[in-house]
């Protein structure tokens, strides 16, 4: 399911009366789901916690965002690298447990 499509239905569940989770919470309940899902090595969670960070600020965290905003520290082709191939996988994840 597309980004657009999970805060659509994000705010369809609001408007019928569901309590709105504060955007904080919800990042912080996605990262504990994205920490336990994964025996994660020490070098891959700073990486994520620094993904967890930026998404405090951000609503959507893809490729192209990892590319300008950690540039510095090699963008998206590094933390590929450090997550062994599993960007992907991992903002998916992270994307599902946000919306869900």
């Amino acid at each position: 399911m597309k980004i657009s499509q999970r805060v659509t239905e994000h705010i369809r569940r609001a408007a019928l009366g569901e309590a709105l989770i504060p955007f904080e919470q919800r990042v912080a309940k996605a990262m504990q789901s994205i920490y336990s899902q994964h025996n994660w090595l020490p070098a891959q969670r700073k990486w994520l916690e620094r993904l967890a960070k930026q998404l405090t600020h951000e609503v959507i965290i893809d490729r192209d965002f990892v590319n300008q905003r950690f540039a510095e520290h090699g963008g998206a082709k590094q933390l590929d690298k450090v997550l062994v191939n599993q960007l992907d996988v991992v903002l998916d994840e992270l994307s599902d447990a946000m919306w869900a």
